[in-house]
This record gives structure tokens, C-alpha cells and sequence, in this order.
């Protein structure tokens, strides 16, 4: 012991931690990547170096095994084997390319398992190490691509503005066309409006197609050809007005000549008779100009009236008499209506372009990357965090660190959550906001512990792991802030493990709990730990004011427990073992276990031995799988209810 503490003190905390390790500690990994986000246009591309340092018994090298992971299709990408001793470090590298199509995140996960190797002074219980590095890559159209989009994009919707114009023009004109050939023989081409139509699909179906701003070439011709019809559409649309206004002429020419007879006079019986006849010739014409006939015979009979009257009308000016009495005449009416084009009201046409959303993949399954509140709010894509408990040697674990989650994560991978590794107060926040915001659940192993996997030859950062519990639940939330920072989303949901499990309670009650979807304990001493667990506490790993902490009769734990537990707190904890004539998981009473909440979930069990207690065993899917069914069920439902 004098001789150990000669060497913490001259040596420094490199050689304290390496005696952490000769005494049961097995290993511990740090796992670099360069960067976490890289941003890459079609045709880019970018290298990746992830670099892989262990601490471990000197005597020990670590054997690796790594895998690189496309998580869009699933394909592994590639796998190593390979060792690497302390104060070493080993490297690889991988180029990424963005796709040549679309925009999005595509995700590579590095998985990195570890386990010490060596000879007898190597403590080696085959147990692994895992760590895993999740990069997002963002690609996007070059500059070049966006610049022909946006040209593409603004020709089209000038070309359908056209369409709609024309459009509006030819559904105007319909009626009057069909109001025409009721009175008139007219020669016209109907054909138009359904050529229009074939421009306004041709046209839609151009852009809503992948790339469609790649084809310049075959926008440039259907405006080309649709600049030929509006050409010929104006000449028509002119003549046909021209051809009305003629028709409305006639009728005008009709009524001026009806109303001449009011004033023709006459002074004999011979005048007068002339007037009959001219009255018939002017009915006739009336007749003539009814009837179904062309443009050009209904002119001939207003004309050849027209004259007539006039010159009468004319000759009968210098003549004194008596007027004639139009109903002696029976003249006809001239009641023609006359044709207008009237504006009417259309359902313009609509370009839909095609629709480029950012999308993210996961395991080949495809769809849109969330965005706006609806993703935000969305209960089936929250993350879910892991939390740790009291961290100790190996040789005598009381609780299970990040290394405990492996199996968790590893088993709800396969439900829709992908792994994306561990986040700490160390975890930096260089990367776009929302890096992580997906359609699809994340997984996350958080420490409230100073990040000792980041310098380990670092002092300060090893006796980080001995504060008291206000200190680690203030510190939560960096690391929870920084979760809603990479995903966006409102809420998290938290699975907290012993210890863990105060410390987020704490956290809640000083930050408040709408923040958190669901919270869920395991193996929790809601009440505090007591007799022999209370006292091997802080001997087993030393972290004292923790451990003071967690005893049932401290002030931390009075005042965790003098407020209302939050309804989104779920406790799943066990019983099955005797503890000094009580029973409890071998750590934790059940009664200190238990919360005044409606949702207690009870695991019964047993206690493999002192140093193998239930509490351990509890995160060992393959022991206790309805602690898995219960988390499952407790995340997919809101209405669950446990025992009282």
C-alpha cells in the first residue's frame, strides 16, 4: 500500500489507473472519428480515419474486431481484426461518396468490440469492450445542379402561366364558338383546346421525374413548339373575334334599317305600295339573315336591304306626306342576339416538381428525414437513453457502467433503434442541429460522469467519478440538452439503471420532467441502500460521496423522496433474494425499491451467489428476458399499469 502510494503520488494518475486495472479493471476504449458530419455535393467525396487507443493492464495488449457499416442498406461494408497495446493507437480509413441523385443523410456506424489479451498477469475473463461512432453524411445538389434546377424550374412555370392564359382565352371563347355555330356556318379548328391539353401533360410529365432539370434540351422544345401554337392560337382567337364583331355589324345594320322606316312618308296610294314592297324585301332579308348559312350569304341579304332602304329612304327626304304606320307594314323584328366573349373563371393548371425531400434510410427500408413539428413531437422517434449505474471494479461488480447496455441495445437495434454509441458531458456540439433528426428511434449510452474514455492519463477526469448525486444529475443536463440538440426532437425517453435511476430523478426534480417522454427505472434504490450494501459501498469502488448519498437515512435521499414521483416514471425492480432477513435483489431492497406510483413492475428471481446478485443479472437478457418484454411494452404504450 506504501509503495502504491509512493507511485500515485510521484508517478502520476496513469500509473493509479493501471493499478485500477491490475486489480480487476479490464479494459477501456476510446474510439476517435475525425469528424461526425460531413457534408458532400454529387460527385464528391471525403475520407473517414477512425482511430482506436485502449487503457489496459500493461501486461495486456486488446484484441479488436471492427466493423463498418452502411445503416441505410444494412451491408457491412468491412471488417478487420487487430491488436493494439496501451499508449498505442490504431487507425483506419474509408472514403465515402455522396450520391449521384436526390438530397438526404446517409449513415455509416464504426463497431468496434474489444477484449484484453496476454499472458498470466493479464486479467482476462473474455468479457468484451464495445464502442461504436455514428457519421452522418449530408449530400446535396453541386452549384451547378441547383443553378440549372432553378433556370429549369423558372421556365416551367412561365410555359404553364402561358398555358393557363391561353387556357382562360380558349375557355372564354368556348361559348361564344358554340352560341355561333347555332346561328352561322363557321369553319373553325376545335382541335386547340385539346392541343393544349397535351402541352400542359407533356409538361408535367417532364418535371415530375428524377433529374428532370437535367433535360433543358427537351423543356427548350415544347416551348419552341408551344411558342408555334400560341402564334397560331392569336391569329385564331383574332379572327374569330373579327368574325363576331361582323355578325354583331349585321344585326346593328339590320336595326338602323328598320328604324328608317319610321320616318318614310307617303302622299298616294302608289308611294305607299312601294313602302309595302320595300317592307317585304326587308322581312325577306330578316328571313334570309335568321337562317343557318355562312357569314358571307347573311351579308348579302343586310347589304342588299341595306341599299335598298337607304336609297328609298334617301329619295323619300325631299317628299311631303303622311308617315307610314308601321303596323301597317308588319315589319319584322330584328330581336338577334348579339355574341360576346365573356371572362370565366378556370382551374388553373398546377406544376408539381419532383418532390425532393431529404431522406434517410435504415436497413433499406426508405423515407422522408423529419422535419417541422410534426417530426419534433412525434412519440415513435424519440431517443432513448441509457444511464448508467454506480461504477466499480470488475472482479466486484455492484453495478453495471455503459458496457452494461450492450445487450439492451443490441436487442432493441432489431425493434427500430439504431445504435448511435455513447454521449457524454464530453460529447461536443460541433455539428449541424438536428444532425440526428430522424423518422426512426435512436439508442444512446449516457454518462453523468466526466468522459474518462477521452485522456485517460488525465488526473482530474479519474476522481470525477467520486462527486455526490446533485452534482451528476446537474450535469445531466449538458448531455441531455445535447441529445435534443442532435435530434431535434422534444422529448427523451431514458432507461436508467440503479443509481442511474436517482440521478435522473434528481434531475427532475430540478429541471422539471416535460422534457421526457417515458423514464424507466431498473434495479433502482428508490429509498436507499442499507446494512452490508451501505457499508461495502464506497470500499468496493470508492466513490464515498455517492455512496453517502444513497444511504436511506441521508439528507439526499429525503429530499429525492419528500416530492411527487412524475407519472412518466416507470420502476421495473426485483425481489427473489434474502438480504438479512428481508429479500431483494442482493443490492437493493424490494421495499427500497418500490415507488408510490401506480407503475411498478416486479421481476422475481434468485441471487446466483454474493458477488453475482439479481440486481446484475437483471440487464442479462438471456436470464431475465421479461425485463426486455416489459421495457418493449413500456415504450410502445401510454396506458400501462403496474402493481400498485
Amino acid at each position: 500500500m506504501i509503495v502504491a502510494l509512493i507511485l500515485i503520488i510521484f508517478l502520476g494518475a496513469k500509473i493509479y489507473f493501471y493499478l485500477r486495472f491490475l486489480i480487476g479493471n479490464d479494459i477501456v476504449i476510446k474510439l476517435d472519428v475525425d469528424t461526425e458530419y460531413v457534408s458532400l455535393v454529387h460527385g464528391e467525396s471525403d475520407m473517414l480515419e477512425f482511430e482506436t487507443k485502449v487503457t489496459t493492464n500493461p501486461f495486456c495488449s486488446a484484441l479488436c474486431k471492427s466493423s463498418f457499416i452502411d445503416v441505410g442498406s444494412g451491408a457491412i461494408l468491412d471488417q478487420n481484426r487487430f491488436s493494439v497495446k496501451p499508449g498505442n493507437s490504431y487507425k483506419q480509413a474509408y472514403e465515402i461518396k455522396a450520391r449521384s441523385k436526390g438530397i438526404g443523410k446517409d449513415l455509416y456506424n464504426y463497431e468496434l468490440e474489444c477484449q484484453s489479451s496476454g499472458g498470466f498477469l493479464c486479467h482476462n475473463n473474455l468479457e468484451t469492450s464495445s464502442r461504436n461512432l455514428l457519421v452522418t453524411v449530408e449530400y446535396d445538389f453541386t452549384d451547378e445542379e441547383k443553378a440549372m434546377k432553378t433556370l429549369f424550374e423558372e421556365g416551367s412555370l412561365l410555359l404553364v402561366d402561358e398555358i393557363n392564359a391561353i387556357k382562360r382565352n380558349i375557355s372564354s371563347l368556348k361559348p361564344a364558338i358554340q352560341d355561333f355555330s347555332k346561328v352561322a356556318i363557321i369553319d373553325f379548328n376545335s382541335s386547340y383546346l385539346d392541343d393544349l391539353g397535351e402541352f400542359q401533360a407533356a409538361l408535367a410529365s417532364a418535371v415530375f421525374q428524377e433529374d428532370y432539370f437535367l433535360h433543358t434540351d427537351y423543356l427548350n422544345n415544347l416551348m419552341n413548339d408551344f411558342g408555334d401554337f400560341k402564334i397560331n392560337f392569336i391569329s385564331f382567337q383574332d379572327n374569330l373575334i373579327e368574325n363576331l364583331s361582323f355578325y354583331n355589324g349585321m344585326i346593328d345594320e339590320l336595326i338602323f334599317d328598320r328604324g328608317l322606316f319610321e320616318n318614310l312618308t307617303h302622299s298616294n296610294e302608289e308611294e305607299m305600295w312601294e313602302i309595302k314592297t320595300l317592307s317585304m324585301e326587308f322581312n325577306t332579308a330578316v328571313d334570309g339573315f335568321s337562317a343557318i348559312n355562312t357569314l358571307e350569304v347573311k351579308n348579302g341579304f343586310v347589304e342588299n336591304i341595306s341599299v335598298v332602304v337607304s336609297n328609298y329612304s334617301n329619295s323619300s327626304l325631299s317628299r311631303t306626306g303622311n308617315k307610314v304606320n308601321l303596323s301597317e307594314l308588319e315589319l319584322k323584328e330584328v330581336n338577334f342576339s348579339k355574341l360576346e366573349i365573356n371572362d370565366v373563371d378556370i382551374e388553373k393548371a398546377q406544376l408539381e416538381f419532383f418532390p425532393y425531400e431529404p431522406m434517410c434510410c435504415m436497413n433499406g427500408n426508405c423515407d422522408k428525414c423529419c422535419v417541422g413539428e410534426e417530426c419534433r413531437n412525434n412519440v415513435n422517434t424519440f431517443p432513448l437513453v441509457f444511464l448508467h449505474g454506480h461504477s466499480v471494479t470488475k472482479d466486484l461488480p455492484l453495478e453495471y457502467s455503459l458496457e452494461g447496455f450492450k445487450n439492451l441495445q443490441e436487442e432493441l437495434e432489431k425493434e427500430g433503434f439504431l445504435n448511435v454509441g455513447a454521449i457524454t458531458l464530453y460529447t461536443k456540439k460541433d455539428v449541424p442541429a438536428g444532425i440526428w433528426n430522424f423518422n426512426f428511434p435512436l439508442s444512446i449510452r449516457g454518462s453523468y460522469y466526466f468522459d474518462f474514455f477521452e485522456e485517460p492519463e488525465n488526473y482530474k477526469i479519474v476522481l470525477t467519478k467520486s462527486e455526490n448525486i446533485d452534482t451528476y444529475a446537474v450535469r445531466l443536463k449538458e448531455v441531455f440538452d445535447n441529445v435534443r440538440f442532435r435530434t431535434g426532437k422534444s422529448k427523451i425517453n431514458v432507461i436508467a439503471f440503479s443509481m442511474g435511476g436517482l440521478v435522473v430523478r434528481r434531475h427532475m426534480q430540478l429541471f422539471g420532467s416535460a422534457g421526457f417522454d417515458k423514464v424507466i427505472l431498473i434495479g433502482t434504490p428508490n429509498k436507499g441502500i442499507s446494512g452490508d450494501i451501505s457499508t461495502l459501498c464506497p470500499l468496493a469502488g470508492g466513490e464515498k460521496r455517492e455512496c453517502d448519498d444513497m444511504n436511506a437515512d441521508s439528507l439526499f435521499m429525503q429530499k429525492l423522496n419528500r416530492e411527487k414521483v412524475p407519472d412518466n416514471v416507470y420502476n421495473i425492480y426485483a425481489t427473489g433474494c434474502e438480504m438479512s432477513g428481508e429479500i431483494g435483489d442482493g443490492i437493493v431492497l424490494g421495499e427500497s425499491a418500490r415507488l408510490d406510483i401506480k407503475n411498478n413492475f416486479i421481476i422475481n428471481g434468485t441471487c446466483r451467489g454474493k458477488l453475482q446478485p439479481l440486481h446484475l443479472d437483471l440487464l442479462k437478457i438471456d436470464m431475465y428476458p421479461e425485463v426486455y418484454e416489459k421495457i418493449k411494452e413500456i415504450l410502445k404504450s401510454n396506458e400501462l399499469e403496474g402493481v400498485e
